[in-house]
């Protein structure tokens, strides 16, 4: 219901009315136009046939005035004008009767008005005879009926040698009647029937069309309906106009993105409670070795117990991190500072650690790079590129080569992370950044030797500043052997787009 408390009709329904009533409109406007067109212009050609058969008419007057110019020939005759339309239909004059001269001083006068010629049928030059008249040069008739006053008629001028001696009026034709009046009632039955005819064709073709446009549509509807259900895995066929297949191909991606991310979640509780239960494993059982007395509180064990917390606090600090990340309120406070000094501090930090495990950092040099004025959150990024060289360090062969590098455009800074083998597969570099994922060789090869455990967020960690920063970040094969991670990120990244 709207708010006007009427039912709303389906999307089928409307494009249905839509349709018939644009094509119902359209009939009507072209029928109505065509009806009227159809009289006016029967009209007009009945106006042009009187023109020309006037002009015929006309011509012949002029032949008989040549010679007779004072129309005696006319005057004489009882009934001039059924002569003069016999003449003018080609068929033989009757023979006239002989008329008695007129008495002096009445030549001149109108003579007695003749009786009408009989009907000739309707159309044509049948019933010219009937509205024509014919006047001299005084206005006095000389044939025809007298016309009443304020009907349309057409005048034309009969003359000999360029002189006026006479008038012919035509009356216009009147409203039409037999054969004509049967022509235009049949041509307007017609217009009628072929009106309905399209009507009745508009009303299926529409119906037809907007079921075929609604059936994808209602399809989308189910496919919406299961996915708000928690039913996300059917696909739909992309099917109907372009709009609605691209909308349903939308669809599609988004149930897939759902069904993945559903995964995700699921994998993502999954990891979360394996790396929970594994430091937690180790405290219980020493913290039940120690009740039991079969171990004394050294300060080995403390030491022990003590990275198993910490280790344990760091998944908890990460966790926090990507949660607050995940909601857009990664905090930031950008500040003016120089790129080159804050990144080649904290890979010195680190030299050392690389040594330890008989690796080569090798870094710009410091003295040879030119300041890169950037507004940055500086915690952020020292914490990008620990996490960064820490993932290098902890997952390269001994002995091996890590390289650091940045380069920047005017706009961008772009920094690079080069180790040496063990390589990672096309595969798994898809799914470095995602939350506790780790390679199966990466998993295999830690060893105790290689320091505290990472939490498997330190990638996740790294994306989540370079989205914080407005920047991108990708991983692809190194040309050292192993794993290269390129960082872009804007030298003005609280100014820089989305």
């Amino acid at each position: 219901m709207n708010r006007l408390g009427l039912p709303r009709l389906t999307l089928a329904r409307q494009l249905s009315l839509l349709i018939a009533g644009s094509v119902v409109l359209a009939v009507l406007v072209v029928g109505g136009l065509g009806a009227l067109n159809l009289r006016k212009g029967f009209r007009e050609y009945l106006q042009a046939r009187d023109d020309e058969q006037l002009m015929r008419l006309v011509a012949l007057i002029e032949q008989h005035a040549a010679s007779d110019p004072d129309f005696a020939w006319m005057r004489q005759d009882p009934e001039p004008m059924r002569a003069l339309m016999d003449e003018f239909n080609g068929r033989a004059p009757r023979q006239r009767p002989p008329r008695p001269l007129e008495p002096p001083g009445r030549r001149g006068e109108p003579a007695p008005p003749s009786p009408p010629p009989p009907p000739q049928g309707p159309g044509g030059a049948g019933n010219l005879g009937e509205r024509l008249l014919i006047r001299d040069a005084q206005g006095q008739r000389l044939a025809g009926r007298p016309q009443p006053q304020g009907v349309p008629r057409t005048t034309r001028a009969i003359k000999v040698q360029g002189q006026e001696v006479a008038f012919a009026d035509l009356l216009a034709e009147p409203e039409p009647e037999g054969v004509d009046a049967r022509f235009l009632q049949r041509q307007t039955r017609q217009l009628l029937w072929a009106a309905l005819g399209t009507i009745a064709v508009a009303l299926l073709a529409a119906w037809g069309l907007a079921a075929r446009w609604s059936r994808p549509l209602r399809a989308l509807q189910k496919a919406t309906r299961d996915i708000a259900r928690g039913k996300r895995g059917t696909l739909l066929e992309p099917t109907g106009a372009l709009e609605i297949a691209e909308l349903m191909d939308d669809v599609n991606t988004m149930t897939r993105e759902l069904a993945r991310l559903e995964q995700a979640r699921r994998t993502w509780i999954a990891q979360i409670s394996h790396e929970l239960r594994t430091p937690l494993s180790v405290l219980r059982g020493e913290m039940e070795a120690l009740e039991d007395g079969a171990r004394q509180p050294t300060p080995q064990l403390l030491s022990s117990l003590r990275e198993e917390v910490m280790q344990l606090n760091r998944l908890v600090d990460d966790l926090h991190t990507l949660s607050v990340a995940d909601m857009g309120g990664m905090r930031c406070t950008f500040r003016d500072a120089d790129a080159h000094t804050c990144l080649h501090r904290v890979a010195e930090r680190l030299e050392g650690a690389a040594q330890q495990r008989g690796m080569t950092l090798l870094l710009p040099p410091a003295e040879a790079m030119a300041p890169i004025p950037v507004r940055w959150d500086l915690g952020r990024i020292e914490q990008l590129l620990t996490n960064l060289l820490n993932n290098s360090l902890r997952y390269t062969d001994a002995p091996g080569t890590i390289a650091v590098d940045w380069k920047h455009d005017g706009r961008w800074l772009t920094l690079t992370v080069d180790d040496s083998a063990p390589g990672v597969s096309p595969a798994d570099r898809k799914e470095l950044f995602e939350p506790l994922f780790r390679a199966d060789r990466a998993r295999q090869r830690q060893s105790a030797q290689d320091g505290p455990q990472g939490s498997g967020l330190g990638l996740s960690i790294v994306r989540a500043i370079v989205r914080a920063h407005r920047g991108t970040v990708d991983a692809n094969a190194s040309p050292l052997g192993g794993l290269q991670i390129r960082v872009h990120i804007p030298l003005q990244a609280d100014r820089s787009p989305a």
